[in-house]
């Protein structure tokens, strides 16, 4: 066996001699012929722009890798464009293609971890606009700021974002999009509270028609933080638009198209520690309007909101869509409470979210029937989990409060009725959910 293994093992290495003589010629034609290419990896990308904020930094650092340790490495151009995305109809875009921002040679670069060159960039937003001939006053959210990279080797090779495949622009290792875009922010922190009061068993913000119904005024705080104390803001406007869902043949369609509801000088606000906050209650019939009462509405009719902050500058920032920052859905539904004057026992279930993934971080949602404790609900690792209690009959009070933990703004919770609806949610959000008693709606 031994010697027809050696004889084997000889005919072998003949045969990868004669191999490696034909790979060779291969592999020096494709050194002498093929470009072998170069990356500039994304070490860093940090930083973000907001429309008032012209302090805001950029911050890169990148690391040049190429077939020869980056000893080829010649310099990067780097070009900036804006991209105006807030162009009105028939308005004037402002986009700016390509303007020059900075060559970095390569006597600019220094060694980093892995030994191979580094460079660090920091463009403020005010460098930004510069470099581009922007005015601040013409930036709004939504608007970009694309920086491409061009890297110029000393063999007369150059590379672009054009170059990058998928596996080199956005792979786990090279990163090396030669490319980033920063999208302008408004800067402003604009919340409208949850308003968790019991009636709406969608959202807690409606007009409930069912027969015997008690609702509420409309009653919401709005806080307004722009990171500079608020100088940069100026007025508040609401705008009002009705839409009738409802309308049965014959009958003339009740929709009103979105109008100026109220105008707010938001200047003036006090400041404490930079949030300014406006109380604004309106009762139903100013809702309502003029041309609509209350017998006018049907299941799923909808009132809308629209909020729009005018800057000092002239700016407006609004949103215009369902689930955005500035837009509030005010719908009308007819809800039949079946707990209007005792708790409806059976069994209830607490749906637990966690947008981070780690659990509740100490806040719970405590239940107490007829005075005494039931439990103290949460759930300690996990985007979602669900826990259950029991209403038994007879009970003449149920208590359901949210008690805060860290980290709020993750949390938010649905809570079903023994039927399986909802009886209670809160979307949570900036602030978090409300804190304390949660209202209980279970419908017929």
């Amino acid at each position: 066996m031994r010697k027809t293994k050696n004889i084997f093992l000889s005919a072998t290495a003949f045969l990868l001699a004669l191999g490696c003589s034909e790979d060779d010629k291969i592999t020096l034609d494709v050194q002498e012929n093929v470009a072998r290419g170069a990356v500039l990896r994304t070490i860093t990308n940090t930083g973000s722009y907001n429309m008032f904020d012209l302090s805001r930094e950029f911050n890169l650092t990148i690391e040049e890798q190429d077939v020869e340790l980056g000893a080829l490495l010649d310099r990067v151009e780097m070009t900036l464009s804006f991209v105006d995305n807030n162009v009105p109809s028939g308005g004037t875009d402002n986009s700016v293609d390509k303007a020059t921002l900075a060559t970095v040679p390569a006597s600019d670069f220094t060694a980093g971890d892995s030994g191979l060159p580094r460079f660090d960039y920091t463009l403020t937003l005010q460098q930004a606009l510069t470099t581009t001939g922007i005015d601040i006053t013409e930036i709004l959210p939504g608007d970009q700021f694309v920086m491409d990279l061009e890297l110029f080797l000393t063999d007369g090779n150059s590379y672009s974002a054009a170059d990058a495949t998928g596996n080199v622009s956005g792979g786990s290792f090279f990163s090396s999009p030669f490319q980033y875009t920063k999208t302008i922010s408004d800067g402003i922190s604009f919340l409208l509270p949850f308003q968790n009061d019991g009636i709406n068993v969608a959202d807690k913000t409606g007009i409930n028609i069912a027969e015997g119904a008690v609702n509420d005024d409309y009653s919401v705080t709005v806080l307004i933080d722009d990171d500079n104390d608020g100088d940069l803001l100026e007025t508040l406007n609401i705008y009002r638009e009705f839409i009738d869902r409802t309308v049965e043949e014959g009958d003339p369609n009740l929709s009103e198209e979105e109008t100026l509801f109220e105008t707010y000088d938001i200047s003036s606000l006090t400041s404490d520690e930079g949030v300014r906050t406006l109380e604004l209650t309106y009762t139903l019939d100013q809702l309502y309007g003029s041309d609509i009462e209350f017998d006018d509405l049907g299941v799923n009719d909808e009132f809308r909101l629209r909020y729009e902050i005018i800057t000092a500058d002239g700016r407006v920032v609004t949103t215009t869509s369902d689930g955005t920052e500035y837009f509030v859905l005010i719908n009308v539904l007819e809800c039949k409470l079946l707990n209007a004057d005792a708790p409806f026992p059976g069994e209830y279930t607490i749906n637990f979210f966690d947008s981070f993934g780690g659990g509740w971080d100490g806040a719970t949602i405590d239940v107490s029937v007829d005075g005494s404790s039931v439990g103290s609900f949460t759930i300690l690792g996990g985007g979602s989990g669900s826990r259950t209690f029991t209403v038994p009959e007879g009970a003449t009070s149920l208590e359901v409060t949210y008690v805060p933990g860290d980290f709020e703004e993750e949390h938010s919770y649905v809570i079903l009725d023994p039927n399986g609806n909802q009886a209670a949610a809160d979307p949570g959000g900036a602030l978090g959910p409300v804190v304390g008693p949660i209202g209980i709606a279970v419908c017929e």
